[in-house]
């Protein structure tokens, strides 16, 4: 039989320790060696303390940066103002990125990045942000013709207020315009700088009609024209229309059936959308008036030089999307400092520029293709980061077009059926019921603004189209100059404290007093 070896007797606890002993510690504890991990613990523990470093040091400098550049700019805050004196704005614009579906990323970045040193400051901001493609150039594009025709003399300066008195500390138009151009314009992102440039193109260089145009409505009168929705009568229903002719000819003057108020939906129109009431009992529904087209109205005509703007200044924040993207998203996880850097120095040139010093914008050649050249090139690099299924934006929308289209007849024959009572519904039916004709309507005026207002975003935030530019816009834009390393705004302590004399100064003084 085979004995096992006599265990080893247990290593004395050190002098130094044995006190602990008496103090109840474990001999186990007052034993223990310490020894070095495994390889694999080893790897563990140096991969996440490298980077558990890494973030944390990136998080320290960016603390660093921002606590730096508001420290440049806490003097501003300090200033006194009077009573009836309006602080500094800026207008922040932000749009959609192609491929992400958060529209908040610009707004999230001037807010992490931008706003600390512009509240610092004491500067106030107005974020307009586009929730979809081509939706804060429609914004802005409705903003500059209802500016229009308040400067036309068409509209007064603040409708919603109209005969209410004015607040004591109210600004009147020109303060208001006033400020606007002490103030200045944020363009977040590629994309917010096309949808920007978009909308002074169409807000300022086209005839617009003197009233204001409901697009809703516009593109309803559009699409009831098309005959999507016209009757289609069977052969049946034909020839027995054919042959009743003659004796609906010859009963003219014999008075209509009653119908007791009861309007079929092909009758029913788009008044659901438009917001008309239909009278029930035995009258007839009177036709509604037939809306001017904006055609037809009195236009105002295109501005030969735009007015004077606020100066610009270009954040050139980068929003990757996309799975190409994720190392590059990784390596920016660990580098939020140079984030930080951008937003800061764009928001100290905006806090100690103005439009005194602000330089001309440069057109560079004024291509429409990019890449253009000088400030039109802003963020030229965003558009090789865009995920590729963005290109194929306008195929996608006739790709769901068509499919709508083609299985339109089938909904809108049983919802007609239904609705007159031609058939009893299916059990399928009774426990979903099926679309009625207005509401199918409804579906298709929502399907077709939606695919209409995304056609119109690709064509302007596409990577193949530069950025819209008119020639006449030039001595109407200014960009904010960047900032030096010794650019601070002096505190109200520093410009109380009695300036320190120069050496001319001091030898000035001294032959003086020698003279004496």
């Amino acid at each position: 039989m085979s004995s096992k070896p006599p265990a080893e007797p247990p290593q004395p606890i050190r002098g130094m320790l044995r006190p602990l002993l008496f103090m109840g510690i474990p001999e186990s504890v007052l034993r223990w060696k310490p020894r070095l991990p495994s390889r694999n613990w080893s790897i563990f523990f140096l991969t996440v303390g490298t980077i558990s470093y890494l973030y944390y040091d990136d998080r320290r400098q960016v603390r660093k940066i921002r606590a730096d550049y508001i420290e440049r700019v806490r003097g501003l805050a300090d200033a006194p103002m009077s009573p009836s004196e309006w602080p500094r704005k800026v207008t922040v614009y932000t749009a959609k990125y192609p491929g992400d579906d958060d529209y908040h990323a610009g707004t999230t970045f001037f807010k992490r990045y931008v706003k600390p040193v512009l509240v610092a400051a004491a500067v106030d901001y107005e974020i307009v942000t586009g929730t979809r493609h081509g939706g804060l150039a429609r914004t802005l594009r409705d903003r500059i013709h209802e500016r229009r025709r308040i400067l036309a003399g068409l509209q007064p300066w603040h409708a919603e207020n109209e005969g209410a008195p004015q607040a004591p500390f109210q600004l009147t138009p020109a303060q208001e315009l006033q400020r606007e151009l002490d103030g200045a314009t944020v363009i977040v992102g590629r994309p917010a700088l096309k949808e920007w440039a978009w909308a002074l193109h169409s807000g300022w260089d086209t005839s617009i009609p003197q009233e204001p145009v409901d697009k809703d409505q516009e593109l309803s009168l559009q699409l009831a024209d098309d005959g999507r929705f016209d009757e289609v009568p069977s052969l049946e229903e034909g020839a027995a229309a054919t042959a009743s002719a003659a004796t609906d000819a010859a009963s003219d003057d014999e008075p209509l059936p009653v119908t007791g108020g009861l309007m079929l939906p092909t009758q029913v129109g788009l008044a659901s959308l438009s917001g008309q009431v239909m009278a029930s009992g035995p009258k007839l529904a009177q036709p509604a008036a037939a809306a001017v087209p904006a055609a037809e109205q009195p236009q105002l005509a295109p501005v030969d030089v735009i007015p004077a703007q606020a100066p610009l200044c270009y954040v050139d924040h980068i929003n990757l999307a996309g799975w190409r993207n994720w190392p590059t998203r990784i390596v920016r996880f660990f580098n939020r400092r140079h984030d930080a850097l951008i937003g800061a120095e764009a928001a100290l040139a905006i806090v100690l520029g103005d439009k005194t010093d602000a330089r001309a914008f440069d057109a560079g050649t004024g291509h429409s293709d990019p890449p253009q050249g000088g400030d039109l090139d802003w963020g030229l690099a965003q558009d090789s980061c865009y995920p590729p299924k963005f290109n194929n934006t306008l195929s996608n929308i006739e790709k769901e077009r068509e499919s709508f289209y083609s299985r339109l007849p089938e909904r809108l024959k049983t919802a007609r059926e239904l609705a007159r009572g031609e058939r009893e519904p299916t059990k399928s039916e009774k426990r979903e019921p099926p679309p009625t004709e207005i509401e199918l309507r409804e579906e298709r005026f929502n399907k077709e603004k939606e695919w209409r207002e995304l056609a119109m975003g690709y064509e302007i935030v596409s990577p193949a189209h530069g950025v819209v530019w008119n020639e006449r816009w030039a001595p109407s834009l200014r960009v904010f100059r960047a900032r030096g390393a010794d650019e601070a705004v002096r505190s109200m302590r520093e410009r109380e404290a009695p300036k320190a004399p120069t050496a001319e100064e001091n030898a000035r003084k001294a032959a003086e007093s020698e003279s004496v």
